[in-house]
């Protein structure tokens, strides 16, 4: 019997991811770095409260870009640019960050827990949430880092965790450095810009996330 011709079926499966946004990463990095030097002249000769105060424009700005992250992180979860489950972990870990950033959480914590707990005499209760921050994002960060496509766009993830890590050693030095007394003392430039190390690190992670390409 004479066979009928079948006809192919269509593949839809994902196609290869198409090269990432080159344009991205310098152009928000540029803009972030613009408008801390902005607020750093405008503040000018007391440039310093462009930075240190929780009212500053560098805070402002860490809370728009992690509010940002977390819109990003949705953006990529519906476009399944990302796997749904590191998407939803993405936006709640940000959304989070965020809220924390906005209302000062962890600061809320750190400097009245010890009306709630005795336990709180100690720094190292007190510093839960910022060691608590360092932790899951080395393990998100890792988690995210399969999920990239790129060599290039993984660099800019880690480059922001290293940053990230710099801030939070910021933070806590001055935890650490009366019972560990070989350390030297910490810069006051270095205190200060302890905001704005923040916003560079939250920049190159999203600066990764928005190179993140979609499927063809």
């Amino acid at each position: 019997m004479p066979q009928h011709p079948t006809h192919p079926q269509p593949d839809t499966r994902p196609g290869p991811a198409t090269a990432p946004y080159p344009w991205v990463a310098p152009a928000l990095l540029g803009a972030v770095a613009g408008f801390l030097l902005l607020s750093a002249w405008l503040f000018a000769p007391g440039w310093e409260r462009a930075f240190r105060s929780d009212n500053s424009p560098a805070s402002w700005l860490s809370s728009a870009l992690l509010l940002t992250l977390c819109i990003t992180a949705l953006r990529l979860t519906a476009e399944r640019c990302l796997p749904w489950r590191l998407g939803v972990w993405l936006v709640l870990g940000f959304g989070a960050l965020a809220l924390d950033e906005q209302f000062m959480l962890h600061e809320l914590w750190k400097f009245r827990c010890h009306e709630w707990m005795d336990a709180c005499r100690w720094s190292a209760v007190r510093e839960v949430p910022m060691l608590t921050v360092a932790l899951v994002g080395l393990v998100t960060l890792a988690w995210l880092h399969r999920a990239l496509s790129h060599r290039s766009t993984r660099c800019l993830l880690w480059a922001g965790f290293a940053v990230g890590l710099a801030a939070i050693a910021v933070d806590q030095w001055p935890e650490v450095q009366p019972h560990w007394l070989w350390l030297p003392e910490l810069p006051p430039l270095l205190a200060t810009l302890e905001e704005a190390l923040e916003v560079v690190a939250e920049a190159l992670v999203l600066a990764a996330l928005l190179r993140q390409p979609g499927v063809r």
